[in-house]
């Protein structure tokens, strides 16, 4: 595996963590204030987020969180309910617990499901939650009540979301396609094959967009050789306008680049790190003509984890950094810093560290909020109206 790693992730909820130390980190100071929502009387166990003190067991414990916005209006939290740091968090059945919430903190909607097996919940189009198992993907409202069902020939060998949500996209059993879905009845839309060319065949791994993929093309095993990012897109859509692939490249130096994810058809934000022990991790947004334009910087050790939230049709976006790009081992711990940023501005818009496991956040469709979950709540910050 190069040294750029892949945020587009495969889908899952769970997570085994063991007992850890956490140093203490400081929070950004954010006005106006937000609306806090106390997730505690509602279920979230407590000693989820650390907040910098010891963990007290050292055991696995299996655990997630996941946020996002159903609309500009309403925001769905889910987490695993089974107490972390105590006998019976491994030996009772998790259950995962969904809530939804309007902007001003009132309770929605809310529904419990056993978790087992390879169970899923997303963010979906068209406003919709998606369950995922096996095969089988069923949508809900923002009342949590099913609304439609559908499933899949066979079971995919992993599904995606896209930071645009208008399309499902899946990986092929047989890892050779990546299939484009959309809802209202779940149906394909376009396949893109990956193993079209030599070069194709060379990509590790996959960032999907709607309807289109990015992927980091290395001459050798060297993760400075990674010079060059294809994106492929449905031979379908080639004639309709930004339907055509293209490549991003630099030749004049050694470089790891990257694929982030896509703000639109024709936005691609990536990573890239120049050879030598005193570079940090850089972010660009790059176009097909080859021009790019480098964006505002966290330094230090950050690394852009992922794209978490666009509006404003991809000029306004949410940024997560984490502290360890390659955070695989058992005693890592990922320092979390959530950023809101747009194409053309020299600073952030929103600014703030998040706890090293289970915080999150994400940026509203319209482009005047963002939620955090850390610290045992979410907080609803709103940020200036998208110009």
């Amino acid at each position: 595996m190069h040294l750029a790693r892949r945020p587009a992730v495969l889908l899952g909820l769970f997570c085994l963590l063991p007992g850890l130390a956490l140093p203490v980190y400081g929070h950004a100071e954010d006005k106006p204030k937000p609306v806090v929502i106390p997730l505690e009387p509602l279920g979230l166990p407590k000693g989820l987020f650390s907040g910098g003190r010891s963990f007290s067991c050292f055991h696995l414990h299996a655990a997630a969180t996941r946020l996002f916005w159903l609309d500009s209006s309403h925001v769905l939290v889910a987490f695993t309910t089974n107490p972390p740091c105590t006998f019976r968090s491994g030996s009772d059945a998790a259950s995962l617990r969904a809530i939804v919430f309007d902007k001003s903190g009132a309770k929605i909607a809310s529904h419990d499901w056993p978790l087992a097996g390879d169970f899923t919940l997303f963010a979906g189009p068209d406003h919709r939650v998606v369950l995922w198992k096996g095969s089988e993907l069923e949508f809900l409202d923002d009342q949590l009540k099913p609304v439609e069902a559908g499933e899949l020939a066979e079971k995919p060998k992993g599904l995606y979301v896209t930071p645009a949500r208008r399309t499902i996209p899946l990986l092929s059993a047989d890892g050779r396609n990546f299939e484009f879905y959309g809802v209202g009845p779940l149906k394909l839309l376009t396949t893109i094959a990956i193993d079209q060319t030599t070069e194709a065949n060379a990509v590790e791994d996959w960032t999907p967009g709607d309807e289109r993929l990015a992927g980091t093309y290395c001459r050798d095993k060297s993760d400075f050789s990674c010079t060059r990012i294809l994106v492929l897109t449905a031979d379908a859509n080639f004639l309709a306008p930004d339907g055509a692939p293209w490549s991003y490249q630099e030749t004049n130096k050694p470089v790891a680049l990257h694929p982030i994810g896509f703000l639109d058809s024709t936005h691609l934000l990536i990573s890239r790190l120049d050879k030598g022990f005193f570079h940090s991790p850089q972010v660009f947004v790059v176009r097909p003509d080859g021009s790019r334009t480098l964006l505002p910087s966290p330094g230090g050790p950050f690394y852009v984890e992922k794209i978490a939230g666009i509006a404003d049709g991809g000029s306004r976006f949410g940024l997560e950094y984490t502290a360890d790009p390659d955070c695989m081992g058992r005693n890592c711990v990922a320092y979390r810093r959530f950023v809101v940023e747009e194409v053309d501005s020299k600073k952030f818009l929103f600014d703030k560290y998040g706890s090293p496991y289970f915080s999150s956040f994400e940026l509203s469709p319209d482009g005047k909020s963002v939620a955090v979950l850390d610290e045992g709540a979410i907080s609803i910050y709103p940020l200036p109206a998208p110009q």
